[in-house]
């Protein structure tokens, strides 16, 4: 058995060893814990930055796919034939109506023409002027072949066709074609407010 001196620094250096080892245990937890959450933050990262890529990729996807049905896939000389020939659809995406705010349209609104043949299919907004010979429905949604035509053309590249009295309620649609596809309608109403659209030309499929 030692002296009470020798065993106090027996049980000191006990205390120190044991002291040591349990905060090394925590230096290792600790220690492990921040490796774990560095791993996870880097998995994370990872998968956001994929998700990013993704999302970019899908947009450029899809800006592409829109400016091919914006813009249009015939040249000059096949709208000048298709004009020439009366064989052309305008659709329009964009209205203006002379009362009522302007909008965005989607799904099909569209004028075809082909030779003598007329077919309307465009949403109308706006209010009557004069009851007197006003139908119900909507006022530009009509087949016709009882019309007047008139085209001209400019220099800059531009028609104007001009259909008059298609329909009781239509006094005329004036056209405006320009070469790179892009186009204007302004419809004259009989009893009701006029309204404007703008959109694309196109030749009609054959």
């Amino acid at each position: 058995m030692g002296s009470p001196v020798t065993n106090v620094g027996i049980a000191f250096l006990n205390n120190v060893v044991n002291s040591g080892i349990k905060m090394g245990y925590k230096k290792t937890g600790i220690r492990n814990y921040i490796n774990s959450k560095n791993k996870i933050m880097k998995q994370l990262t990872r998968s956001l930055l994929l998700i990013f890529i993704g999302i970019v990729a899908l947009s450029f996807f899809i800006g592409c796919s829109s400016g091919k049905q914006v813009s249009s896939v015939a040249t000059p000389l096949q709208l000048t034939q298709a004009i020439n020939n009366d064989q052309w659809i305008f659709s329009a995406d964009y209205t203006v109506p002379l009362y009522g705010r302007s909008r965005n349209l989607s799904g099909t609104n569209f004028v075809k023409f082909n030779k003598h043949e007329l077919t309307v299919d465009l949403p109308y907004f706006g209010q009557l002027t004069s009851p007197a010979g006003a139908y119900g429905g909507n006022p530009l949604d009509f087949y016709s072949v009882d019309f007047k035509l008139n085209k001209e053309t400019t220099e800059n590249g531009r028609w104007t066709v001009t259909i008059d009295s298609p329909n009781p309620e239509v006094r005329s649609m004036i056209f405006s074609f320009y070469d790179n596809g892009t186009a204007q309608l302004n419809v004259i109403m009989t009893n009701r407010s006029g309204i404007n659209y703008t959109g694309k030309v196109s030749p009609t499929q054959r």
